[in-house]
């Protein structure tokens, strides 16, 4: 048996990042895992510069996204005003206010990518070199040190994360246990848009160490959203797992 932590996340409008070109901001159309260990960075209180307990995050746990309600895109055209990096190089500013008095104004101009009403049900258990138990997880999930988000600050979250731990054999047994919505929780979102149960996919981290996924291999994805320095927010390619999780009459996968 292994123990895996899981919590839902739903917000009225998301963005959960893909590769940034120019002015174009894409969006996932679920959460990506530098987005679920940020978001238990910030529960933890762990600050964007302490890249020794991102990188202790990144090692330490496993993650799987199952995506519940894909929700619709919502594109924005964003402006904003800044300074050239040129005109401050060599220092950072302290504030906004001190950044835009460092130099000669320019307009920013981008289109950014949301998710709608889209929910997910997330699962993580933890390697071996885990420093905190998926108890301590769940514990921060419940009581965050900062306020978490769904991928950008102006995105808060709809609802509660309402973190459990349970074991199960394998990681398609754990995700079975966990409604789409929790009960305590499913008066809020009847009026969403459910995938059928057969096509809800689930995207994640290879299974080793004594992980079993028993969930049916769909394909393989390149998904360059691993931690390598958040303080810089770079990242590096993962490969990514997509299984569905069995029915009753299906042959689990080993």
């Amino acid at each position: 048996m292994t123990e895996f932590l899981l919590c839902t996340i739903y917000a009225p409008l998301a963005s959960w990042g893909e590769i940034a070109v120019g002015e174009v901001r894409g969006s996932w159309d679920r959460p990506s895992r530098s987005a679920v260990l940020g978001l238990v960075a910030a529960a933890l209180g762990i600050d964007r510069t302490d890249q020794e307990a991102h990188d202790a995050l990144d090692r330490g746990y496993g993650v799987a996204v199952r995506l519940d309600v894909e929700g619709t895109t919502l594109s924005d055209y964003h402006t904003a005003q800044s300074v050239a990096s040129a005109a401050y190089r060599g220092r950072i500013p302290r504030t906004r206010r001190e950044l835009l008095a460092s130099g000669e104004l320019q307009t920013i101009l981008s289109r950014r990518a949301y998710r709608q009403d889209a929910s997910a049900t997330i699962a993580l258990w933890a390697r071996a070199d885990a420093r905190w138990s998926l108890d301590e997880l769940a514990s921060a999930l419940r009581t965050p040190v900062f306020v978490p988000y769904a991928g950008r600050r102006a995105n808060p979250l709809g609802l509660p994360l309402h973190p459990v731990v349970v074991a199960a054999a394998t990681l398609a047994d754990a995700l079975a246990t966990r409604p789409p919505v929790p009960d305590a929780l499913a008066g809020h979102m009847q009026r969403l848009r459910w995938l059928p149960a057969g096509d809800r996919e689930v995207a994640h981290d290879p299974c080793v160490d004594g992980v079993t996924s028993g969930l049916l291999p769909v394909r393989r994805e390149i998904r360059r959203d691993a931690g390598a320095h958040r303080q810089r927010w770079q990242f590096t390619n993962r490969t990514v797992e997509i299984g569905l999780v069995p029915g009753p009459q299906s042959e689990t996968a080993t």
